[in-house]
């Protein structure tokens, strides 16, 4: 894949099931600040805490899975690259409120700005220390099976940005 700062990413304009990863050192990851409030039933505070709960046969923590009908188009939404390349989408809560997302499709690059809420180089970090992966291939009912892979995909691997209140 090319620079995610500066190229076109060459990524399919398919529907497809994607990952995003964290491959830079572990250790940099659990020291962040993993901790979110988020909103739960009735409006009250729900306070998380992101464990290292992923499975021991993962080389990488896995910080995102979802599904889309356009992997690139998707792809580009998370990272949110011309906007604010060199600085931060979100303001940071000094006591671990989730704030209001500037949309709903970036979840990956809100992540990363709540976890390390002092970093303003945020695309560089992600560029530095996320790693992306997917599949297109559904020959068959292909819309239930992404679905179904997303969900299994999330029990399984865990990953921290997917955690929500419910409500």
């Amino acid at each position: 894949m090319g620079d995610i700062l500066t190229d076109k990413i060459p990524l399919p304009h398919e529907a497809g099931v994607y990952a995003f990863w964290w491959i830079a050192d572990r250790a940099e990851l659990l020291a962040a600040d993993r901790q979110i409030v988020l909103k739960g039933p009735g409006g009250n505070d729900v306070s998380v805490h992101y464990e290292e709960w992923w499975p021991e046969e993962l080389k990488f923590p896995c910080l995102y899975v979802g599904k889309t009908t356009n992997i690139r188009k998707r792809f580009s939404q998370h990272i949110m690259r011309n906007t604010k390349p060199d600085g931060r989408l979100h303001m940071a809560h000094s006591n671990f409120f989730k704030v209001l997302p500037y949309n709903s499709s970036c979840q990956l690059r809100f992540g990363i700005e709540h976890i390390f809420p002092k970093e303003e180089g945020v695309l560089k970090t992600i560029k530095r220390a996320v790693g992306f992966s997917y599949t297109t291939d559904f020959p068959n009912n292909a819309i239930a099976e992404r679905f179904f892979m997303e969900d299994r995909l999330v029990g399984t691997w865990r990953p921290w940005f997917n955690v929500d209140s419910e409500r």
